[in-house]
C-alpha cells in the first residue's frame, strides 16, 4: 500500500460548500482545490462514532511529476459511499480528470474505482482512535480504500493503469462525519508512450500522490 503523508492545518471553515469550481464541481486550479481541502479539514475531527449510511461527493487531486520534479496537477470528481455497519464499509469512484502539466491542458477518459482494485486482498477499512481527554475525548475515525482502473490521455492515448497498492486514505471531519479527506497514493503502469502523470514511459511503473475530500 502506498501512503503519502500530508500535513493539514485545521483552519476555520471558509464557506458552507467545499466545491469551488464551476458547474462541473471540480476546482479549476491547484490553489482552488487546496483551499477547498483545508475548508473541509477546518471542520475539525469527528469525535463521535459513525453510524448508518452516507454518500460523500468531492474531488481528488494528483500532483504530476517528471524528471525535473513536480510538473503540474490533475483533478477529478469523487463519490464515496459508506455503510458504517458493514465489514467492508466503503466504495468509491473518481472520474473526469483534467488539469495542466508543464503549461499544457490535459484531460483523461476513464473511471477509477474501488471495484477495479487489483490487489489480492483489497483494503477496505474503517478505523477508530481514542482521543485524549485534553483534546475533548471521544474517538477519531479514519478510512483506507484500495482503488484501481485506467485513465487514458485524450490527446496522446497514453494509458495510466493503477497497480495494486494504490489507495485513498481519509480522516472524518465535522459533526457526524460531515466531511472526509486525506492522502492518495497511486502506483501507475504506463502504456502507449510517456505519461504526463508520472513522466515515465511504456512498460514502466511510476508513483504519484495527492489528496482528496468529500462532503455529505
Amino acid at each position: 500500500m502506498i501512503r503519502i503523508g500530508i500535513a493539514v492545518t485545521l483552519a476555520t471553515t471558509l464557506s458552507g460548500c467545499f466545491l469551488t469550481g464551476g458547474g462541473t464541481g471540480i476546482s479549476g486550479t491547484k490553489a482552488e482545490f487546496d483551499a477547498a481541502f483545508l475548508d473541509a479539514a477546518g471542520l475539525g475531527p469527528t469525535t463521535t462514532p459513525l453510524s448508518g449510511t452516507a454518500t460523500y461527493n468531492g474531488e481528488m487531486q494528483i500532483i504530476t511529476v517528471d524528471n525535473a520534479g513536480q510538473s503540474g496537477s490533475i483533478r477529478g470528481a469523487v463519490e464515496m459511499n459508506a455503510n458504517f455497519a458493514s465489514a467492508t464499509p466503503f466504495s468509491a469512484e473518481a472520474t473526469n480528470f483534467s488539469g495542466e502539466v508543464r503549461g499544457t491542458e490535459v484531460s483523461y477518459s476513464g473511471t477509477l474505482s474501488s471495484g477495479q482494485a487489483t490487489d489480492s486482498s483489497p483494503i477496505n477499512l474503517l478505523t477508530t482512535t481514542a482521543l485524549p481527554a485534553i483534546a475533548g475525548g471521544g474517538e477519531a475515525s479514519a478510512m483506507t480504500l484500495s482503488i484501481g482502473g485506467t485513465l487514458t490521455n485524450e490527446d496522446t492515448g497514453v494509458k495510466n493503469t493503477l497497480n495494486p497498492g494504490s489507495t485513498m486514505n481519509g480522516n472524518f471531519f465535522g459533526n457526524d462525519g460531515k466531511a472526509v479527506g486525506g492522502a492518495v497514493g497511486w502506483s501507475v503502469a504506463v502504456d502507449g508512450g510517456t505519461s504526463a502523470i508520472t513522466g515515465t514511459g511504456t512498460g514502466t511503473n511510476g508513483a504519484v500522490g495527492g489528496q482528496w475530500y468529500g462532503e455529505k
